[in-house]
């Protein structure tokens, strides 16, 4: 009798866990494509804008010409991000900006002289 308790009380607590991360996961918000812009401004320095929904996490990362990521940032409080990077004390090269959310991915090299 003990071990069917314990059995349905286990059973109950692995239920109610599974529904309650099932709907935190159904409420996120993502954008099917993000409008990103990935512009180099001058010699070293590059903007980075985008929309998205109010809450949504979108990460940022930039990459050397070696594929060593230099640099993270993750957005979730607005709904506009307009950053503008400034590589100048990195050597000349290739590197690769990156903007991901859950189902949409950009990235653009841009080489710096």
């Amino acid at each position: 009798m003990k071990t069917t308790l314990k059995t349905i009380a286990l059973t109950l607590l692995v239920t109610m866990t599974s529904l309650a991360y099932a709907g935190e996961k159904s409420e996120k918000m993502v954008s099917p494509e993000l409008n990103v812009q990935i512009t180099a401004m001058s010699q070293s320095k590059v903007l980075v804008a985008f929309n998205k929904l109010e809450g949504e996490v979108v990460k940022v990362k930039i990459y050397d010409a070696a594929g060593s990521l230099i640099y993270q940032d993750k957005d979730v409080n607005n709904a506009k991000y307009a950053k503008r990077f400034d590589l100048s004390a990195y050597p000349a090269g290739e590197y690769v900006y990156a903007v991901s959310n859950d189902v949409y991915s950009v990235s653009k090299t841009v080489e710096l002289k």
